[in-house]
């Protein structure tokens, strides 16, 4: 009875253990098309072309559905003008700051230069009569 016992036991707790690890195929997983063209011939006779396999010729990311090139226009006026502001305090007559020139910030950290306890002093100046102005004093 020890013996059968024994048994039960050992096919209850053994474990399937396999070398390889096993990768689930998943139906809503996109397949994705690597190494277009690429044929490794490591082990085979070298062919002059590439040769695709017949299951990618079936995929539609490939070079046959590329999107259309559209060429941009070299000199359009976001490019034509872009770093022309870059060496103003070099190159001009000292009419304008380079500080003047920063317009994508907000106006009170223009031209800054200090720490963070300096920075929310200026901003609490700025925002005094903000309605969630006290949340800076917290900070402060």
């Amino acid at each position: 009875m020890n013996s059968f016992c024994k048994q039960i036991f050992n096919k209850i707790t053994s474990f399937n253990v396999t070398q390889v690890r096993h990768i689930r195929e998943t139906p809503w997983k996109k397949k994705y098309l690597r190494r277009y063209g690429y044929k490794e011939n490591l082990f085979q006779r070298p062919d002059i072309l590439p040769r695709i396999p017949e299951d990618h010729k079936k995929l539609k990311i490939g070079l046959d559905h590329l999107p259309e090139y559209k060429p941009y226009k070299v000199w359009s006026d976001k490019r034509k003008y872009f770093g022309q502001n870059d060496y103003i305090d070099i190159l001009g007559d000292g009419s304008i700051h380079p500080v003047k020139l920063l317009t994508n910030m907000p106006p009170w950290l223009r031209g800054f230069q200090g720490n963070e306890f300096q920075m929310l002093l200026v901003k609490q100046a700025y925002y005094h009569h903000w309605r969630w102005s006290n949340q800076l004093n917290g900070r402060i």
